[in-house]
């Protein structure tokens, strides 16, 4: 749910009760709505967490090899 926000594009005075004064009339602009989790796609939200995976899981599986052929190589047991 978006808002908005009074702006004073003149000058901002305060009066005897407390109250802000502007000059010339105020106007609102909109503020952005805060970020809300039920906003997001399920099906996105799964296809961004799978790529992670996919992108994490290809690089630790690349190191592990790496590791095995480098123990090979050296003759190291596990």
């Amino acid at each position: 749910m978006a808002g908005v926000v009074p702006v004073c594009n003149g000058t901002i005075t305060v009066d005897l009760t407390g109250n802000l004064q502007c000059s010339v009339n105020w106007q609102t602009i909109a503020s952005p709505a805060f970020f809300d989790f039920s906003q997001i796609d399920p099906a996105v939200m799964g296809e961004a967490v799978g790529a992670g995976f996919i992108i994490g899981g290809t690089a630790l599986g690349f190191a592990w090899g790496c590791r095995q052929i480098y123990n090979l190589i050296m003759g190291i047991k596990p």
